[in-house]
């Protein structure tokens, strides 16, 4: 693979600019040579790229004479390039407005933070082209536009992670809530297990008899409402317990 392969066989860079240059654009930054800058950028960065980062490069010459790639117009190319950052931001931050769910917001900042790393980069750059061309007027003003991009996509990053923060803190409460009623309805199901086992119990063995015979039988109604009255402590014992352990 052609080394520096991004950068257009016509523009005539200097050596020691030349040698700096890798296969792959690398981090974004500004190379100041022998009068000549050139900017190395990256295009509007995708989830789906796996890190790979597609190359926009501007130079100007000695001579103050601006050329870009793959965007040609120089200057304007460059304002070009900054303007798909701005569009790429808006999509966000209308993304983040219609989402829902934790896995909505998910997905969003999937997409917004490495937009943030590159715009950050990308306003680093142009401070420092800024810097190194304090007279020139227009390399302000792309300063600035980089500058309010940066600040947007902080601000849709911010507003990202706080609605994924709400959204799981919502679902967490509802799921609390859910709990706390079911250990309740628990407890009352509890109680009256408790409340007929020993009636159960005495059921069970008297149910070993004919019917008509237990209802004849001489203890038949003290054991009956003995076992009600257990069944009454028994029901006041396991509600102290469950009262207790709240």
């Amino acid at each position: 693979m052609e080394k520096a392969a991004y950068i257009p066989k016509t523009w005539d860079l200097p050596d020691s600019i030349r040698k700096r240059l890798g296969v792959t654009v690398g981090k974004q930054r500004l190379m100041d040579e022998d009068g000549h800058l050139l900017l190395l950028l990256h295009q509007v960065p995708r989830a789906e790229d796996d890190e790979v980062r597609t190359a926009v490069v501007v130079w100007r010459n000695p001579a103050g004479e601006w050329k870009s790639a793959p965007l040609a117009g120089g200057l304007a190319g460059l304002e070009a390039h900054l303007a798909s950052f701005r569009t790429a931001i808006h999509e966000v931050d209308t993304d983040v407005e219609a989402a829902k769910t934790a896995r909505q917001y998910f997905e969003v900042m999937r997409r917004v933070n490495p937009l943030q790393r590159s715009t950050r980069h990308l306003s680093e750059v142009l401070q420092a082209t800024r810097q190194a061309l304090p007279d020139e007027s227009r390399v302000i003003s792309l300063r600035d536009q980089a500058v309010d991009l940066e600040r947007g996509v902080d601000l849709v990053a911010a507003d990202a992670k706080s609605g994924m923060d709400f959204t799981l803190a919502e679902a967490a409460s509802s799921q609390a809530q859910a709990a706390a009623v079911a250990n309740h309805e628990a407890r009352r199901l509890n109680r009256l297990a408790a409340f007929f086992f020993p009636l159960a119990t005495l059921v069970a063995v008297f149910g070993m008899s004919p019917p008509k015979e237990v209802y004849q039988s001489e203890g038949f109604w003290t054991v009956l409402l003995s076992g009600i009255l257990l069944g009454f402590v028994v029901y006041a014992l396991v509600g102290f317990q469950s009262r207790k352990n709240e």
